[in-house]
Order: structure tokens, then C-alpha cells, then sequence
């Protein structure tokens, strides 16, 4: 169950000064943007993260955030900004993200919904570019923008795509096969497109390894997908996501592509089905090199197997086995 911790005073106007920033009658509307925000248990980041939504020089916003029974002082933190957010409160953890991030969503009042993470953190200017971006492309309904990659003291250690690879605006769903070039930290949507596509899945395997991934597949599918590039959040890198303790969805997701070769709902009529078994096969092999170079051969043979699975032909994963079993005997011999 969950619930509004906290309302906001409509008698004081503080509400009106959220949802109505006051304009002259001859501007353009600023439209409502709603920040979607799910946490669980992220007292050392969360101050941060919501007051990089707060800081935002885009006007006419809404801090939307679901604590997900939260029991180390997060929720704590988030009542102290009172009026300044809307807080719904769970009262058992869902144990997967998409279930905060798909209420915070039904819970937005604006015409946009841009999503947060609870350890990731936005400059300030980025709502601002981002309904520009919108606002000028009234045919695409989700953009994105680059970030920095941060660590756990929120120093800037690199650019997790850098604008050389993340592929512009446009119709980009055979690239997402390849690898999920969207961080959900920087996107921003109409909130009409969850009516067309649905929401972000809950169940499994996505739930734990690549709702957003899915999701943007669904989108992509249907709709050219818009990047604005400029560097305008900060994306966390702490190894503190379900996703990060499964190695079989490291470092590409493979369980997540074996589930999308069953789903030609998503891929049907975009691509055939061969080009979903290269995206598998290719996942399956790079992990394999992953780990076969780290010298954990029984977890490499795992995804070889997978891609032999996949396609019994596939002679990357063939020299792959061979490989292996020479490591094997030449370590036999020493």
C-alpha cells in the first residue's frame, strides 16, 4: 500500500507557485515537467539528488518521489522538504525499480514526466533544454541528453557515452540492440506515451535486469527517439543496483535479450528475427571474453553455451569453446 506522506497547503499559494509559474499573457505556456523520483535506502544521496531537481531553472515543475519503505533515514530526509516535493510513501520495498518509478509516473500532474534516479544527480539546466527540445519536435515523444559518469563521492570520473556513440535523433531501434545508449537519469517524456506503450515493466525478467531497456525498445519501435547533446546529468556508477550483483546480466544483459527473442510483439516488423539472435549471440560472447579474461572460465562457458543455444553455427562462440578448453589444458600442464 502506499500513501501521500505529505500534502502540500493550497491556502498559502505555495502549491500554485509549483504548478503555475506566473508569465506575461504574450509568452509561450511553460509547461508542467513532473520528476519522477523512486528511493529505497539512499540516505547518502538522496539530499543530493532532489536538490539537483529543486535547483533546476525550468519554472514550472513538480518533485514527484516514492519511498520504497525506506528503513536506513531516507524517508526522513525526504520529509523535511515539506511542501517543496510530493512524497508517497510505500509501506513494504517492491524490491524492483520500476514499481516507484511507474507510480511516481501515475501520480504526475504534468504534461512531461523526466525521471531521476535516487543516486544520480542533474545539472541544472537540463529540464530547461530538454522542453525546448520537445517543445520544437512535437513528433518525438522521448528525448535524452549525455551525462557524466560520478562516483561515490560525486566526482566526475568520465562520460558514459560520449556523443561520438550515442546515436542522434532518429529512429534508432536496431541500435538499442546493440546496446542501451539511454541513461533513464536524462529522459524526459510526453506523458500521453504511456497510454500508447504502457508502462515500465514490472514483471519478469525485466523487473530486476532491464525494464528501461525494454521500454525504450517499445518506444523506439514506434517513434523516432530525440537526444539532446549536452552533458546535463550525473550518472553513478557504485555498483549498488540489483542488475550490478547478477553476472549474468554483466557485462551485457543477456537474460534480458533471451527474453526479448520471445517477444515479437516488440520486434516484429522491425527487424527479423535473425538480427534478435545476433544481438543475443553477440551479448552472450562478449561476456564470455569478459570473464574468460578475468580467468573465470566456468561463468565464460555459461555464456558460450547460451550462444550455441541461441545458434548451434555460431563460430565466434565455437572459437570461444576451443579456446577454453586449451586454457584449461595448458594450465593441466603447468
Amino acid at each position: 500500500m502506499t500513501r501521500e506522506c505529505l500534502e502540500k497547503a493550497s491556502t498559502d499559494g505555495s502549491e500554485r507557485s509549483i504548478h503555475s509559474a506566473p508569465r506575461h499573457p504574450t509568452m509561450p505556456p511553460h509547461p508542467l515537467v513532473s520528476v519522477c523520483i523512486g528511493a529505497y535506502n539512499r540516505k547518502d544521496t538522496i539530499r543530493e539528488c532532489v536538490d539537483s531537481a529543486l535547483a533546476q531553472t525550468w519554472p514550472n515543475k513538480e518533485i514527484v518521489v516514492v519511498d520504497d519503505a525506506s528503513t536506513d533515514g531516507t524517508r526522513e530526509i525526504l520529509q523535511g522538504y515539506g511542501n517543496r516535493i510530493r512524497l508517497f510513501c510505500r509501506d513494504t520495498n517492491s524490491g524492483i525499480c520500476p514499481v516507484t518509478r511507474n507510480q511516481a509516473a501515475e501520480a504526475a500532474k504534468g504534461e512531461y514526466a523526466a525521471f531521476l534516479d535516487s543516486d544520480d544527480v542533474w545539472h541544472p539546466e537540463k529540464l530547461a533544454r530538454q522542453v525546448e527540445f520537445m517543445e520544437s519536435h512535437p513528433d518525438i515523444p522521448l528525448c535524452h541528453t549525455l551525462c557524466n559518469v560520478i562516483d561515490k563521492d560525486s566526482r566526475v570520473v568520465g562520460v558514459r557515452h560520449g556523443l561520438e556513440t550515442v546515436p542522434g535523433t532518429g529512429w534508432i531501434f536496431e541500435r538499442l540492440l546493440d546496446h542501451c545508449w539511454i541513461t533513464i537519469s536524462t529522459v524526459m517524456v510526453r506523458k500521453s506515451l504511456f497510454g500508447e506503450v504502457g508502462m515500465f515493466n514490472t514483471g519478469e525478467p525485466y523487473g530486476k535486469l532491464g525494464e528501461d531497456h525494454e521500454f525504450f525498445l517499445r518506444v523506439a519501435k514506434k517513434h523516432p527517439i530525440g537526444l539532446v547533446g549536452e552533458i546535463l546529468a550525473g550518472f553513478r556508477k557504485a555498483g549498488q543496483g540489483i542488475t550490478a550483483n547478477n553476472w549474468k546480466a554483466n557485462p551485457e544483459p543477456v537474460p534480458l535479450f533471451q527474453a526479448l527473442l520471445h517477444r515479437r510483439d516488440i520486434w516484429g516488423g522491425v527487424v527479423p528475427r535473425r538480427r534478435m539472435v545476433r544481438a543475443l549471440t553477440d551479448k552472450c560472447n562478449e561476456n564470455a571474453w569478459f570473464y574468460r579474461n578475468r580467468g573465470e572460465r566456468d561463468r565464460a562457458r555459461w555464456f558460450v553455451r547460451q550462444a550455441l543455444k541461441a545458434k548451434w553455427t555460431n563460430w565466434s562462440a565455437w572459437r570461444q569453446m576451443v579456446g577454453l578448453a586449451f586454457q584449461r589444458n595448458n594450465e593441466a600442464v603447468r
